[in-house]
């Protein structure tokens, strides 16, 4: 997972331009949809219920990266950021808010400004001229370290500080007050992401994806035990629990899902593989009969329904219906590498 922000200028009802570390990009629609063009020619598609917190995302010809050690989501993408309105000190501020805001509008202003080292010093300088800045600039500098290998040894240090301090670091006033306009995006399973103000709780997303790809799994099965009850949680953790293999965990994590929306089609394939892995495959099937029972539900989940419920098929020797559950994928989503390779593998 790599962590990035980005500043939006409105130019038209539904049209922003946005400047970002890397590149400038278009974006094109309203709350709840977006499209992205990139003058790195990244291209992205992005969809979700306002309010929930639940967005799926697609990015085509995305730039590639091999970077070792980059902190990423688990499918390579890097992860977006929908900044909120820009507050600014009052005139009756005091001189670190106003020093502070400067330093936001500093960082973030323009592409190709500042290498993560160089924030980090200017963090550091503003830290000491102003204590009482500190809770906020240690959480900026901890997402800027995120994929800069220098700092690796730092970071866990420093996560585990922060979280372990979480009550008093995101009660802080001025991050209170200047963090609803970062919003970073955290992948919570393929195809699902979950986009808040950069709070407790959407903090404990990216220390838990952190923790994770250090193989610090228990510690980030604790973090996400800590969040407040979610759908988004309860998917991190059926997801997580799978990858441990844990598979009574994750029947236990969605036992009484129905289908509702999104996140409960999404909890409903993620219970079907639970059962698939413990070799109950009519109960993996009822799963997916559930998760695919309303046709309204985004293109993305019920993808991925379908797409689970193919290895269920297969796991029962029935390769034909195998075979036109990823077909039924390829009429919406034709240009889908995986599922052309599964289908050429059941050949």
């Amino acid at each position: 997972m790599t962590i990035r922000f980005r500043r939006t200028v409105k130019i038209a009802p539904g049209l922003h331009i946005n400047f970002n570390k890397n590149s400038t990009s278009l974006s094109i629609g309203s709350r709840g949809a977006h499209y992205t063009v990139s003058s790195s020619g990244r291209r992205t598609i992005s969809a979700g219920i306002p309010g929930t917190g639940i967005y799926a995302y697609q990015t085509i010809n995305p730039k590639s990266s091999s970077r070792k050690g980059a902190v990423r989501n688990r499918d390579g993408t890097d992860p977006l950021a929908f900044p909120g309105p820009t507050p600014r000190p009052s005139l009756f501020s005091s001189r670190a808010e106003k020093e502070f805001s400067a330093f936001l509008i500093d960082i973030y202003s323009s592409a190709e400004k500042y290498s993560p080292s160089e924030i980090v010093a200017k963090a550091k300088a503003l830290t000491e001229k102003y204590t009482a800045l500190i809770h906020p600039l240690n959480v900026l500098t901890f997402l800027y370290i995120l994929n800069d290998e220098a700092y690796e040894g730092r970071l866990l240090e420093m996560g585990e500080h922060l979280w372990s301090s979480r009550s008093t670091i995101f009660s802080d006033p001025m991050l209170v007050k200047y963090f609803g306009a970062i919003r970073p995006v955290t992948q919570i399973t393929k195809g699902i992401s979950v986009t808040e103000i950069l709070n407790q709780q959407q903090f404990g997303f990216i220390w838990a994806e952190v923790l994770q790809v250090h193989e610090k799994f228990n510690e980030a099965l604790a973090v996400l035990h800590d969040l407040d009850a979610t759908q988004t949680v309860a998917i991190a953790l059926a997801d997580l629990q799978l990858s441990l293999k844990d598979y009574d965990s994750v029947l236990e994590t969605t036992n009484e899902i129905t289908n509702e929306d999104d996140a409960t089609v999404i909890l409903l394939s993620l219970r079907g593989i639970a059962f698939r892995e413990k070799s109950l495959l009519d109960a993996s099937l009822e799963c997916y009969h559930q998760a695919l029972s309303q046709k309204k539900r985004s293109k993305e989940v019920l993808h991925r329904a379908r797409f689970e419920r193919s290895f269920t098929y297969q796991k029962m020797g029935k390769t034909e219906l195998a075979k036109k559950d990823l077909e039924l994928i390829l009429v919406d989503d034709p240009t889908n590498r995986e599922v052309i390779e599964q289908i050429s593998a059941l050949r």
